[in-house]
């Protein structure tokens, strides 16, 4: 079965998150043992099933953070957004504009995209990514980009049972959620 935590002798299981944000594949598994940290991977070619747990000991692991992630993407994917919407609403609007002869058909659809651009930078302000450093490497998680309450209360709610997860197991956490 993917993603199952086997303990070892004398390990405890102490959180082990499981999210699935859509119907599609976006699905998200992690777990922290008394042990270890086991970090979701998946095999690169696989005969069956390509989905297992990197099992990394506690003594590896040197530092787990969860923090803000940048917007700037989203900055320069909106202003891209507001041009083009801007270029095409005067492009439809320029038969109106300088009174052309003949029919002219009208959209909302560079309005929507002016809106779009303008609302994009607002919904990805707060992102959050998780970050585990350990002595094979660095394991990154970036949540998918969700704009519901419910989804981002089940991002909320990850966050703090991985956090509450790696505290009980001992491990250096920096929770960079709130800024202050």
């Amino acid at each position: 079965m993917a993603y199952e935590v086997i303990p070892e002798p004398g390990e405890k299981v102490l959180a082990e998150v499981e999210v699935n944000f859509t119907n599609d594949s976006n699905f998200f598994y992690f777990a922290v043992s008394n042990q270890a940290v086991y970090i979701p991977r998946v095999k690169l070619y696989a005969r069956t099933d390509p989905y297992y747990y990197q099992r990394v000991p506690l003594d590896q692991v040197r530092h787990v953070a969860v923090k803000r992630l940048r917007a700037d993407w989203a900055w320069i994917v909106g202003g891209l957004m507001i041009l083009f919407g801007v270029f095409t609403l005067y492009w439809m609007m320029e038969p109106f504009i300088h009174k052309s002869h003949g029919s002219h058909s009208v959209s909302g659809y560079p309005l929507a995209i002016i809106v779009g651009g303008i609302l994009l930078p607002l919904a990805a302000k707060g992102r959050l990514g998780l970050e585990i450093w350990f002595q094979g490497g660095k394991y990154r998680w970036r949540p998918p980009f969700v704009v519901d309450k419910k989804s981002r209360q089940q991002v909320t709610d990850t966050f703090q049972s991985i956090v509450d997860g790696c505290q009980q197991a001992g491990l250096p956490v920096s929770d960079r959620r709130n800024p202050g």
